[in-house]
């Protein structure tokens, strides 16, 4: 090991559970923010926030064949129903009412990531196989889901887990102030604060000891489909989302009590009602 690269591992690495041969943990590594790094990473994230070059070049950033024959597609078929509402309505919050009701975030999970059937397997016909309504790699599902509950009406303030088998929520410590925040990046900005808060962890080796290096892509791909399917429910129950990535992955790893190797950070979200929509209450 290079001393250069050493120097960016993380602590866990020198316990020996971070594997150095593994490409896929060198880059999660790589792409975490750290307090000691932050500031050139966020030299060219501003860049594209404030420079016209940079925010022209990115409304550009797709691919065009202008000069392929071109197969122009009838009208659409729009029976999707209250879905196509919720996919054609779906935006990024930037402001949330300052508390969410319990039987909000239970329709919330209901719909977008618990168990929701059952079946035996062919080759094991006693184990019994759960699945969710997002797509898992093997059925695997790496991906697990804690919760900040900042401002549930009824719920003291706590750090909670989502046990999507039972549909309820497993508290595992009382929050200490504003946890989440405290690990947040502060910008010039001021914090978005929102009654719900939604941290999606990977346990890669649930996929990796199945599919080898690939599955570590697969579980980042699992938390992709789960987080959209967060926004669409969130969407269609009436209630804004914010997918969101200024935060300390390792200092918000130890808020959960995960190592942020062998179960890692891989997506946060902000939900709640939106302020607008709690203004215009009569």
């Amino acid at each position: 090991m290079n001393h250069s690269l050493q120097e960016l591992l993380p602590p866990q690495a020198m316990a020996g559970d971070f594997d150095i041969d593994d490409p896929a943990e060198i880059l999660h590594e790589q792409t975490k923010f750290h307090r000691a790094t932050l500031a050139g990473q966020v030299k060219n994230i501003v860049r594209y926030l404030r420079h016209p070059a940079f925010i022209a070049r990115g409304a550009a950033g797709y691919n065009v064949f202008a000069s392929c024959p071109k197969i122009d597609l009838p009208q659409p078929d729009l029976a999707l129903g209250e879905l196509a509402a919720a996919m054609a309505g779906r935006t990024s919050a930037r402001g949330f009412a300052p508390s969410l009701s319990l039987r909000e975030v239970s329709s919330l999970l209901h719909h977008a990531v618990r168990v929701n059937r059952y079946r035996s397997s062919d080759a094991a016909p006693h184990v019994k196989l759960a699945f969710r309504a997002y797509p898992s790699p093997g059925g695997l599902y790496p991906t697990e889901f804690y919760f900040f509950l900042n401002q549930v009406e009824g719920v003291a303030p706590c750090i909670a887990h989502y046990d999507a088998r039972g549909h309820c929520l497993r508290v595992l410590k009382p929050q200490d102030g504003d946890a989440f925040g405290s690990a947040e990046v502060r910008g010039g900005e001021q914090s978005i604060k929102a009654p719900l808060v939604c941290v999606m962890t990977s346990v890669p080796q649930r996929a990796t000891a199945k599919y080898g290096a690939r599955g570590y892509r697969m579980a980042l791909l699992e938390a992709g489909h789960a987080s959209q399917n967060l926004c669409l429910a969130a969407q269609g129950l009436g209630m804004g989302s914010l997918v969101y990535g200024a935060y300390y992955d390792d200092e918000l790893a130890a808020l959960l009590d995960i190592d942020g190797v062998t179960e890692t950070v891989v997506s946060v979200m902000l939900l709640g009602r939106e302020a607008q929509q709690e203004n215009a209450k009569p």
